[in-house]
């Protein structure tokens, strides 16, 4: 897979021109760098009296689709993109990458990094709610589990291996409370967190969320 069949895809202009700026020259960066809110100033018009109230899928389209002085429809990968990866997409730009993947089918693989899709409350439609959040596989993930019911825990998953549900103690490896195929519900981590012996809990090292970066070496 070659650089000219790679794109990696920002939400703005500036993230853009700070990666060309870092990775130029960097032969394993080879790839094209694009920025789905296209700069500039955009220009304020009137709204018309008479225009219909859109949606939320819609307004956040035409914000995408109307941006900056190179404005020409809908942002769209080049045609031989093999490879497109968005960076921390937010909802506005989840928007626009549902009717890129209509577009493109099975002949891209896309990617999502930093997505956090779990924080979304509106992802437009019902179908594009299905597309991220059931038919999008989540490749590595390592975030806390719900607090409310798992404190000091983490979930992490790197694919293809399962879901781990874990708990730092003070010395010693993460212990893993569960390990199963599909994410933890709130209702699975909250069980799981209940059947733990008190000294296990006693024994957790505090701040446990704040120094993550070596759990799962």
């Amino acid at each position: 897979l070659g650089g000219e069949n790679i794109c990696v895809v920002f939400n703005d202009e500036g993230s853009s021109d700070a990666a060309k700026k870092r990775w130029k020259g960097d032969a394993s960066a080879s790839s094209k760098i694009m920025a789905m809110n296209r700069g500039g100033n955009k220009k304020i018009q009137k709204k018309k009296k008479s225009a219909r109230p859109k949606g939320f899928a819609a307004k956040m389209a035409a914000e995408i689709d109307d941006v900056g002085p190179n404005r020409s429809g809908p942002f769209k990968l080049p045609d031989n993109t093999e490879l497109a990866l968005f960076v921390a997409p937010g909802p506005k730009e989840l928007v626009a990458i549902d009717k890129i993947c209509s577009e493109v089918g099975m002949g891209t693989l896309v990617v999502l990094l930093n997505a956090r899709l779990s924080k979304v409350e509106n992802f437009g439609t019902e179908a594009a709610e299905k597309l991220f959040t059931e038919e999008f596989e989540p490749v590595f993930s390592l975030a806390a589990a719900p607090q409310q019911v798992a404190p000091d825990c983490l979930l992490f998953r790197a694919y293809p291996g399962d879901w781990v549900l874990a708990r730092k103690p003070k010395v010693g490896q993460p212990k893993e409370l569960l390990t199963q195929g599909t994410k933890p519900t709130l209702e699975e981590c909250e069980a799981v967190y209940a059947s733990l012996d008190p000294s296990e809990l006693d024994s957790a090292v505090e701040n446990a969320l704040e120094n993550v970066a070596g759990w799962f070496r």
